[in-house]
């Protein structure tokens, strides 16, 4: 074979090798991007589950510590304290005055309160606080004068401006609730009740010189100077804590008690006008402000005759669950820093 026949075929050679290889190496291409393309479609739906499995522990995870920070701020949040200082100053001047009557009220968590009214209703606690919280009246404006807490641990550092109106017995009250007084003065009339004003609207000085007569006066039937003293925080508020400076309290006593010489006593309680206010009073506005029960709440012993104005709705509560004043500013700061926190 010639020198040039020879150089031909192994050109020749050389191409059908070249052309073999390639053919090799695409056909090899071809099948991985197959093989991985198979592979991703038999992996997708264990991928998909997975991915859904980690947002259910996702979001179970979610749950619990929502539920945690719930009962978090349900032990730590409580009955108001020091609710009418603006400044820091002042609640530790109201700070300095409750400490004087640590022994006559405290404060209650909302976990407590839930755990009181379960007792009541027959439910467990996590039932009854959905249940009060369903119920809550929504967007109290707890900083509203119908809403003004006063007592042992949240007491006044001056007088409280309001216009008055005068009851039936000439007391001044309020002059923002005189709709509400008339209306329920009225209705108890209808039912057969004349209700006497007792006391309505005092201020920071009448009633200061209130506790001190009612010392004087215990001391006159023969209690010693303790107990005469232990009578008088139990029924007369401190001259900064008596809520009658907000003119929306008001003392009743029916005049079928006045007339056979009935006064400001808890046997008050058994009187047909003092039952009809505890029945119907919480439908004009008002709650029986110092109930049976409640003292360590209150800071005050049981008053069948003192109300305190509030509004329907919040009045309409409070009566439902047999809670008091305190307890439902406690549940209303709830509800807020649950919306706040974006829990509720």
């Amino acid at each position: 074979m010639s020198k040039i026949n020879m150089n031909h075929f192994n050109k020749a050679y050389i191409a059908i090798v070249l052309a073999f290889i390639l053919a090799l190496a695409a056909y090899d291409i071809s099948y991985s991007k197959t093989n991985a393309e198979t592979e991703t479609t038999t992996n997708q739906p264990t991928d998909t589950k997975t991915t859904e499995e980690s947002a259910s522990a996702a979001s179970s995870d979610d749950e619990e510590k929502a539920e945690a920070r719930k009962a978090e701020l349900a032990e730590t949040i409580t009955t108001p304290v020091a609710s009418n200082a603006t400044t820091d100053e002042e609640a530790s001047q109201m700070a300095e005055f409750s400490a004087d009557y640590a022994d006559d009220i405290q404060t209650y968590s909302v976990k407590d309160i839930a755990t009181n009214v379960a007792a009541i209703l027959e439910l467990d606690e996590t039932a009854a606080m959905a249940q009060l919280l369903t119920d809550l009246p929504k967007e109290v404006d707890v900083d509203s004068a119908q809403y003004q807490l006063v007592n042992k641990l949240n007491p006044l550092l001056t007088e409280p401006v309001m216009d008055f109106a005068y009851a039936n017995s000439g007391k001044e009250y309020n002059a923002a609730i005189t709709d509400a007084y008339t209306a329920l003065i009225d209705a108890a009339a209808s039912a057969g009740y004349t209700l006497s004003t007792i006391s309505a609207h005092r201020t920071i000085a009448y009633q200061a010189q209130n506790v001190e007569n009612g010392f004087q006066g215990y001391l006159a039937q023969g209690y010693s100077e303790s107990e005469a003293r232990d009578l008088t925080n139990a029924y007369f508020a401190p001259a900064e804590a008596s809520e009658h400076s907000t003119g929306l309290a008001f003392d009743w006593l029916g005049t079928e008690w006045t007339g056979i010489g009935g006064s400001l006593d808890e046997a008050y309680a058994d009187q047909p006008s003092a039952q009809w206010l505890s029945e119907n009073a919480q439908d004009y506005g008002f709650i029986l402000r110092y109930p049976q029960g409640k003292e360590q709440v209150t800071g005050y012993s049981f008053e069948p005759w003192h109300y305190r104005y509030v509004g329907v709705e919040a009045a309409q509560y409070i009566a439902q669950y047999e809670i008091t004043l305190e307890e439902f500013l406690a549940l209303v700061n709830y509800q807020t820093a649950l919306a706040e926190e974006g829990l509720a």
